[in-house]
């Protein structure tokens, strides 16, 4: 199983240092081994990245949980491992949700790790 919390650290990472006045938080879902990154500048929703580990992005509600985001009008991010982007990115096109931005870990240069133990 991946180490969610790394992955989301790492992006944590990436996000800050592209711009140091983002205020970025982030909610382990340790349950369903996922989690969510929330971004604001002086208290304004910026975006959300749900960041999905190798099981939680087949959960059935996934895609109302980022619909749900969608409607905040906020910049909506889904962060998958890479062997899951494509059948993700049909998931995402086959219900019409194009505003969805789709990334994999690879394609942000972020390093998968097992979890310990």
């Amino acid at each position: 199983m991946i180490d969610i919390e790394d992955i989301i650290l790492q992006r944590i990472g990436q996000i800050e240092e592209d711009d140091p006045n983002l205020q970025v938080d982030y909610e382990l879902i340790g349950e369903e081994n996922r989690g969510i990154i929330i971004t604001q500048v002086e208290d304004i929703l910026v975006s959300v990245e749900f960041v999905e580990s190798d099981l939680s992005w087949r959960r059935e509600l996934a895609m109302d949980e980022y619909l749900g985001a969608l409607n905040e009008q906020v910049l909506v991010a889904v962060i998958v491992p890479t062997d899951a982007f494509l059948t993700v990115y049909g998931l995402l096109r086959k219900h019409g949700h194009g505003d969805i931005i789709l990334l994999s870990y690879e394609s942000l240069g972020i390093l998968s790790t097992p979890m310990a133990g």
